[in-house]
C-alpha cells in the first residue's frame, strides 16, 4: 500500500452536513475503495484566490492522510466528487 495525502475542499455555501459527518462519509469512502484512512485536520475556511463560481467565493479545507493501491486513487477522487458537499478534491503522493 501507498501512502496519500489528500485536500478535500468543502462548499460553504449550502453545505447540509457538518464537517464530523463529512469526514465519516469519506472515510467510509476510502475504506471502500481498499485503503486505510489515517488522520483528518481541519484546516479551516480560506477565500479562493481565484473564484470559479460566484456562488463558492470560499471553501472549508479539511486534509487527510490515508493508505491505498495505486490503481484506486483515480476511482476514489470521483467517488468523493459524488459527494454533494465536496466542491474540490486533490490527492498526492508524498514522495
Amino acid at each position: 500500500m501507498t501512502k496519500y495525502e489528500g485536500t478535500i475542499i468543502l462548499k460553504e455555501t449550502g453545505r447540509e452536513s457538518t464537517v464530523e459527518e463529512l469526514q465519516n462519509l469519506i472515510s467510509a469512502e476510502i475504506d471502500t475503495a481498499g485503503g486505510k484512512t489515517g488522520e483528518f485536520n481541519a484546516v479551516g475556511q480560506k477565500d479562493f484566490a481565484r473564484v470559479a463560481n460566484r456562488k463558492n467565493p470560499d471553501g472549508f479545507y479539511l486534509e487527510v492522510t490515508f493508505e491505498g493501491e495505486p490503481a484506486a486513487t483515480n476511482d476514489l477522487k470521483k467517488r468523493l466528487l459524488k459527494i454533494k458537499d465536496v466542491f474540490r478534491v486533490f490527492i498526492t503522493c508524498p514522495g
